[in-house]
């Protein structure tokens, strides 16, 4: 498996899967335009994508989903709440429906296995996911207001993690750029997680299995790159030794205005 993170945070998220002639993207976000560009930006062919997944319909994550859909002729896995919250209108004709999907009901699509999971967000059916495909596991989980234990139990036996770190809860409070009524939507239980509730997780819930862990979604406004990737390495090392082992190494940080790197499974 081969996965590349082809942009993270509010201007837009998608993220690309292949395993052999499988090729899947998580998420829309970006527009059809941009995610063309950045799918061949990395040496694909958008041409060659055999399916879209929707965690949920924010428009980070579902803004280009009907024109590339139309435009690609890709059929699109979504829950049925998640595609009537899209609001397509004129462009819902051009979504070429694939299953479907529902929490806890694992689908196949080609080479890849999904298990999807329900998280605390406040959309209409708010999604994360397991994929598995040649022996290796990854889970991505980039907009929930806490790793809760559904969740972490999800995450067991994961070979990569990609997984919220939007906000610095200091840097959000003194954030002039906010009104109090948003702060406190991102900061609630079904807003957003912060660099201390992924850091928590890190510290109590995480298996130690994941050789990859790339931190998303973090905000341009309220938090910085260098202190959640601080605060990451930080819990692994409050772990027993094992844990520490190579955490620099380990903990990547998804760009929002370019792809991240390949990472190879």
């Amino acid at each position: 498996m081969r996965v590349c993170v082809l942009g993270s945070g509010s201007s837009g998220n998608a993220t690309l899967l292949v395993a052999g002639e499988t090729r899947v993207l998580i998420d829309c976000g970006l527009s059809a335009r941009e995610t063309v560009r950045r799918i061949q930006a990395v040496g694909e062919d958008p041409a060659r994508l055999d399916a879209i997944v929707i965690t949920h319909e924010h428009g980070d994550h579902a803004r280009g989903l009907g024109m590339l859909s139309k435009q690609l002729g890709v059929p699109v896995y979504v829950s049925t709440p998640t595609l009537a919250a899209c609001n397509l209108k004129d462009k819902a004709g051009h979504v070429r429906r694939g299953e479907a999907i529902t929490a806890s009901q694992e689908f196949q699509i080609g080479a890849f296995r999904f298990s999807p999971f329900k998280v605390p967000h406040d959309a209409a059916d708010p999604m994360a996911f397991t994929v598995e495909a040649a022996g290796v596991k990854m889970g991505i989980a980039v907009d929930l207001g806490y790793i809760n234990n559904l969740a972490a139990e999800q995450f067991r036996g994961c070979d990569l993690l990609i997984i919220e770190a939007n906000y610095e809860t200091e840097m959000l409070r003194a954030c002039t750029y906010y009104p109090w009524s948003l702060k406190q939507r991102i900061m609630g239980r079904h807003g957003h997680t912060s660099n201390d509730e992924m850091a928590r997780y890190l510290a109590e819930d995480f298996d130690n299995k994941a050789e990859h862990i790339v931190l998303a979604h973090l905000s341009q406004n309220t938090n910085h790159p260098d202190v959640a990737r601080l605060a990451a390495i930080n819990a692994l090392q409050t772990r027993a030794p094992l844990f520490s082992a190579n955490a620099e190494q380990r903990i990547k940080v998804a760009p929002y205005d370019r792809p991240a790197e390949w990472i190879e499974l």
